[in-house]
């Protein structure tokens, strides 16, 4: 709740972790010296939620009021690790609602006060379904479940593990009390830059592609039923497959494993798969997107169309709102200028390797991979890259 709302008023990436440990902080002791005031109710032992967020609200209000005078910003913390620099984008498209969430929180640390861990960034895209409310509690919740894991420090596979299972476990328990039927897949990415390692966690078909010199990866395996060890999970469970239009978890569902869909339990799973990727420090980018970008653009164009976009203009950190626009112009090429046939909500978080000074990276070199697609060259004849995105959120 509070590090959306930092983001929405634009907050220094530098600044965001901190001022959330200061609200955390100023938050609970009021709750301490004041529950009543905060919405704790002794008759059921629990806070009242719209009091709380109220309460927190306010308190976030407080905060960064309180900051705006520069003279209090010597007291805070200097920044940690330096920032990798990020770019994030959503298009509803044709949905009358937004329904995936991204978070970018580049110091994880800082926000938790996890003085023991190496220090971590954490990078999520949560591609929700059948409503907004899995993907709106995952983005809320997942990285605070990570962080309190007992195994963080030392594994983080475990840790990414206990907080998808931890998120859908609590998810479920609402959607029982309050009838929600939404879920959403995810893909998680947690850099450690002195560990030279990155781990990508997803479940559902949301995928993240690593850029090293130009060689690209595909890190994910994506969740469909379609796959032959899903397929036998599933009907192990008791569950089906069967094909309509794509292959569906009983007849309906596009995906094998996902955050809520509580009527599809057990046949759909949250645990994630996890791949642990050593860095060799000559990667480049990592993008983060779910399936309605990958719909429509292939992985080389994709990242060719990010080295062309930065080559051309490096200080631009709004690369994804003309990726997804290219996107957009690649379904209009397919469909022979038709409108569009679906209507997915498009999200991506792009991470750069590269802090805010860059140095001699071989990057800006103008050199691009020699991968060019059709699509690529049709996009050079439609309107610029940097066409801004009519329907972004």
């Amino acid at each position: 709740m509070v590090f959306m709302k930092v983001n929405r008023i634009k907050c220094p990436q530098s600044l965001i972790a901190p001022l959330i440990q200061i609200v955390i902080d100023e938050t609970r002791k009021s709750c301490k010296k004041q529950p009543t005031a905060c919405g704790f109710n002794p008759s059921d032992n629990a806070y009242e939620p719209l009091k709380l967020m109220q309460t927190v609200m306010a308190k976030t209000n407080e905060v960064c009021l309180r900051y705006l005078d520069n003279s209090m910003l010597c007291s805070l913390p200097p920044p940690g690790q330096p920032h990798n620099i990020t770019s994030v984008c959503a298009a509803k498209n044709k949905r009358r609602r937004m329904e995936d969430r991204h978070v970018v929180v580049p110091d994880l640390n800082t926000m938790f006060n996890l003085q023991e861990a190496s220090p971590s960034s954490y990078y999520a895209i949560f591609d929700g379904h059948a409503g907004h409310d899995a993907a709106a509690y995952s983005s809320a919740h997942l990285h605070q479940f990570l962080a309190e894991s007992k195994h963080f420090v030392a594994n983080p596979e475990q840790a990414l593990i206990d907080a998808f299972c931890k998120t859908d476990a609590l998810f479920i328990d609402k959607c029982n009390v309050e009838r929600f039927n939404s879920g959403t897949t995810a893909v998680c990415a947690l850099l450690r830059p002195k560990e030279k390692t990155l781990y990508i966690a997803w479940v559902g078909d949301s995928q993240a592609l690593l850029v090293n010199q130009g060689r690209v990866l595909q890190c994910v395996n994506p969740h469909k039923p379609c796959r032959s060890d899903e397929r036998e999970r599933i009907e192990k469970e008791g569950g089906y497959v069967c094909y309509w239009g794509t292959w569906r978890v009983n007849g309906q569902l596009a995906v094998s494993r996902a955050i809520g869909d509580a009527e599809y339990k057990p046949y759909v799973i949250a645990v994630p798969d996890i791949r642990e990727i050593p860095l060799d420090g000559g990667e480049d980018f990592l993008i983060l997107a779910c399936d309605g970008l990958w719909d429509y653009l292939s992985e080389d164009d994709a990242a060719r169309t990010v080295y062309e976009m930065v080559c051309s203009n490096p200080d631009n950190i709004s690369i994804l709102r003309s990726l997804l626009e290219d996107t957009r112009k690649i379904a209009i090429i397919e469909l022979n200028n038709r409108r569009f046939r679906r209507k997915k909500c498009k999200s991506a978080v792009l991470m750069h390797f590269w802090v805010v000074d860059p140095g001699p990276k071989h990057f800006y070199s103008g050199v691009i991979p020699d991968v060019v697609s059709p699509f690529v060259r049709a996009l050079g004849r439609l309107d610029s890259f940097a066409t801004k995105l009519v329907s972004a959120c």
